[in-house]
């Protein structure tokens, strides 16, 4: 799988427009013919990711989130498996030596699915993506359609995780000034 190409387009425009926007945000995309890891179409490489032609914008925008909510330092040891990714980050000695509210040590907390389905819907909705093709109804076990009721009333638990790691607030603050979800502060966690 070595025949990569950031110049080479995917199938569907949406997700060539999610690509796009990835690249431009920093999150490093490329089309690599027969890209597969965890999901179909798709791998995650050392904090990049790969994809092929035929992958749907909902599944990028999804595991695009897993490398976008991990603190830079450690996104490059994002690769394939990430519970085994995950295990090695918080291995990493520096840890527990931080102090808990520390922003790495708040953002490694606030980094699970639940924050990864948050930041794609918010990604999803800045680019005029419709919401059914941010999340399909029969992703997350078929639960896809109330998982979007969730996120359009800021009623998903990982909108919270997402402003604990300081890419926005769930609802205005006078006392914390970061954009209302979903808009975000930031789109890779620093």
């Amino acid at each position: 799988m070595n025949n990569q190409s950031t110049e080479a387009k995917l199938d569907c425009p949406l997700a060539q427009k999610v690509m796009d926007f990835l690249n431009e945000a920093g999150l490093p995309v490329s089309v690599v013919p027969g890209a597969t890891g965890f999901v179909k179409n798709i791998a995650l490489v050392e904090g990049k990711v790969q994809v092929d032609s035929k992958c749907l914008p909902s599944v990028l925008l999804h595991e695009a989130g897993h490398l976008a909510v991990i603190p830079s330092r450690y996104r490059h040891m994002m690769s394939g498996n990430l519970y085994a990714s995950m295990r090695q980050i918080f291995a990493d000695p520096e840890i527990d030596l931080m102090n808990p509210d520390e922003p790495v040590s708040r953002a490694l907390l606030q980094c699970g699915d639940s924050e990864v389905t948050a930041w794609a819907w918010a990604v999803g909705k800045h680019l005029g993506i419709d919401e059914d093709q941010i999340i399909l109804d029969d992703q997350y076990q078929e639960g896809g359609d109330f998982i979007r009721i969730q996120l359009q009333t800021r009623g998903y638990i990982g909108i919270n995780g997402l402003s604990h790691g300081g890419f926005c607030v769930p609802r205005a603050n006078p006392y914390r000034p970061l954009p209302v979800y979903p808009e975000l502060a930031f789109w890779l966690q620093p």
